[in-house]
């Protein structure tokens, strides 16, 4: 019997019980690493989030329209809201409440909502206690330092998640739901409204009776959520939107998604040091064609998205060049966390990292999507679409890294490519050049790093 169906073999139904046991399971192992990590304090915009909890008080109470944040959407700063009040009550410190609230996020969607999309999606049998063991595993290994902040990324993410997973089931109240679920994920990262229109395009795989009720239900779901965001602008900023605005006078920021896709062409990746034993700040690893197209074009700014692409559009292979860095950059997991305090990448992460892409992309080639599944991708990597030309972060492909986890630990595993023993062979070779080739192109990027980290990263 291969390992592959042994996993499958593991049990034959997977019993609510079972699935407690491994929500249980997963809470314990996050509770064990994140109350004895390093991170004892919040940093930069984990530490912003925080400090946003603050904004809903006005005369000494709560008052949900007192928020007034231009940048960031109302709803997590209110989730902060409710932790400051823990705090408050039990007299303990900032992070520790972060951390108990994260134990919960990671052991909800590790065990619990990641799987049931899957199973939803793919119409296949109840996952394996084995199978999603997997999955929790490497989620655990690549993603745990996450957990010890405050970062809408996880929960804009589960909120995503939560809407398709609800938009496929039947009824009006899980329509509803779905509605509440996505309006959340644009609310927490404004780069998910990208995934509303094929979010909406799930509901029409509905019977045909259903698809206005739904629809509807579900606009009232989402206009539940967004409502308050709406009155936010009005009342402060005197703007007629219910989405954020994502711009900042106060930063000398016009329009955020803009002066990102300038730092896009000038950096292949930013890190974020906290100085231990490196100097703090933001560290950038340079784009030197994007800087040469930049100069050529006496650019200094990018004044709409119609200027961008007519940019790209005389530049065609450096912005791919530059989009082909950024995926790269993006899925280069070499360390756990988003605040590094030391230049250590982990080989073992790397290449086990480097691996499991190999493996996916041997996946892919017999992968057949359906209508429904085509969606649910599209819903999860539109959004990364929409970053590759932005100054590159590792969360931002957050989707897309979760998304080849799940096809490892959930998907059938690629026997056809050591069927025979030829095909053995030529795997093998595959997969060694392909990580030699990564471990490479790595190495490049780092060297790319600017000055002021060369003694530092640069050994």
């Amino acid at each position: 019997m291969s390992f592959a169906t042994a996993l499958d073999a593991s049990t034959n139904q997977f019993s609510r019980r079972q699935e407690a046991v491994l929500i249980a399971a997963v809470a314990a192992a996050y509770v064990a690493y994140l109350f004895t990590s390093e991170y004892i304090k919040l940093y930069y915009d984990a530490e912003d989030y925080w400090q946003l909890g603050h904004r809903f008080y006005h005369l000494g109470r709560f008052e949900l329209l007192a928020y007034d944040d231009s940048l960031r959407g109302y709803s997590y700063p209110l989730v902060n809201f409710l932790c400051l009040a823990v705090r408050k009550a039990l007299q303990v410190e900032a992070i520790t409440v972060v951390k108990c609230f994260n134990v919960g996020l990671a052991a909800f969607f590790f065990g619990f909502l990641a799987p049931r999309l899957w199973q939803v999606t793919t119409h296949t049998v109840p996952l394996t206690l084995a199978r999603r063991c997997l999955f929790a595993a490497l989620g655990f290994i690549f993603w745990r330092g996450y957990f010890n902040f405050s970062l809408s990324d996880f929960p804009a993410l589960i909120a995503l998640v939560a809407s398709l997973w609800q938009v496929q089931q039947r009824g009006l109240r899980a329509a509803f739901l779905a509605g509440v679920a996505l309006a959340l994920a644009v609310n927490i990262r404004s780069i998910y409204l990208a995934s509303v229109p094929t979010v909406l395009l799930l509901v029409f795989l509905s019977p045909r009776q259903l698809w206005w009720p739904r629809l509807l239900v579900l606009s009232l779901g989402a206009g539940l959520i967004l409502a308050p965001q709406w009155l936010i602008n009005r009342r402060h900023f005197n703007a007629n939107t219910p989405l954020v605005l994502a711009v900042s006078p106060t930063l000398n920021i016009q329009n955020l998604y803009l002066e990102k896709l300038k730092w896009g062409l000038l950096n292949i990746k930013c890190e974020t040091a906290i100085g231990w034993q490196l100097p703090s700040g933001q560290m950038t690893f340079l784009d030197a064609k994007g800087a040469d197209l930049m100069l050529a074009e006496n650019l200094n700014d990018f004044t709409s998205t119609w200027h961008y692409l007519q940019v790209t559009l005389r530049h065609p292979r450096v912005i791919a060049s530059s989009y082909v860095r950024h995926i790269f950059a993006g899925l280069d997991i070499t360390h756990p966390t988003p605040y590094i305090k030391r230049w250590e990448p982990s080989q073992w992460l790397q290449g086990l990292n480097y691996t499991l892409w190999f493996w996916v992309v041997l996946a892919a080639f017999r992968f057949r999507p359906t209508m429904r599944q085509g969606l649910v991708l599209g819903s999860l990597l539109l959004p990364c679409l929409a970053v590759l030309p932005m100054s590159m972060e590792i969360r931002y492909l957050l989707p897309l890294h979760l998304l080849l986890l799940s096809v490892v630990a959930f998907d059938s595993w690629p026997v056809w490519a050591v069927a025979t023993i030829r095909r053995a062979a030529i795997t093998a070779v595959a997969s060694v050049l392909f990580v030699w080739c990564c471990f490479s192109l790595s190495a490049n990027v780092t060297k790319s790093v600017e000055p002021r980290y060369h003694a530092h990263l640069l050994k």
